[in-house]
């Protein structure tokens, strides 16, 4: 899309210093190294819009303090090199990173190369690619997907999934072990539980991540006897971080079910 020796990056609008940069001005910047869940709306843990990456990059905190911000500022406008444009609240932005690197690469062209915005607990389409200006405005900014009814604010749900066994694996007639992941954004995952055949549901155990990535889980369960069996997975968020707006992607504290067949062999 654009190569590292003609991107450049500015900070403007409602600022008193604006901040202009080259790509090797951002290397030499201070960098933060951080572990974020990469996410579509929509997708469900282990799926490929859905991946768990670390950044490095330079925190944006740092160059908002350098533009001193307007008290009249509430919203970070995002211009990509493609013509993508977006917002996020002042107060996401001041939690994004502009990565330039990923699992320990230089971040490639398909990945939004040279430079990226990262936002943990927001999804994808609020992080664009191939980032090179903010400005900083008193509203937000409706874009392609919230002018379609996507929530404005982008905070990700609550979710889970079920990672073994697969969906109608055959398992045979004693105690099976169940395992997954759960993902509530910068929020905690507080609990998960599973739930056969609609009974009642049950708390597993949870294997804590680094904030803001997976958290995993897993728990044992003794079939009475051969057949098919609905085993269902949900996770709760220990907060909710941000009020739900009308978007279609609102936050919810608890996430909806994830259900898979386990199909059971005497």
């Amino acid at each position: 899309m654009i190569e590292p020796a003609y991107w450049s990056f500015m900070l403007g609008g409602l600022v008193n210093r604006p901040v202009v940069l080259s790509y090797d001005d951002l290397l030499s910047s201070p960098s933060f190294d951080q572990a974020s869940v990469l996410t579509c709306t929509g997708s469900q843990l282990g799926e490929p819009l859905m991946a768990s990456v670390r950044w490095i990059g330079v925190p944006l905190r740092d160059l908002l303090a350098e533009a001193e911000v307007s008290s009249k500022a509430a919203h970070a406008h995002l211009y990509a090199a493609d013509g993508y444009a977006t917002s996020i609240e002042l107060d996401w932005a001041r939690s994004a990173l502009l990565a330039y690197r990923m699992n320990g690469e230089l971040l490639a062209r398909e990945h939004g190369g040279p430079v990226r915005l990262i936002v943990p607990g927001l999804y994808g389409y609020k992080m664009p690619k191939w980032i090179q200006r903010i400005l900083l405005a008193d509203a937000p900014l409706q874009g392609v997907w919230e002018r379609r009814g996507w929530s404005q604010v982008g905070v990700v749900q609550t979710t889970t999934a079920i990672t073994r066994p697969r969906h109608l694996e055959q398992m045979p007639c004693e105690p099976i072990y169940f395992a997954g992941a759960a993902y509530a954004g910068v929020r905690a995952v507080a609990r998960v539980e599973i739930s056969v055949e609609n009974g009642p549901w049950a708390p597993v155990n949870l294997l804590y991540g680094p904030p803001g990535t997976w958290t995993r889980w897993y728990a044992l369960w003794t079939p009475p006897a051969p057949g098919d069996y609905r085993v269902s997975a949900r996770a709760t968020g220990e907060t909710v971080v941000s009020q739900p707006d009308s978007g279609q992607f609102s936050p919810n504290e608890a996430g909806a079910p994830h259900t898979i067949v386990v199909r059971v062999v005497g």
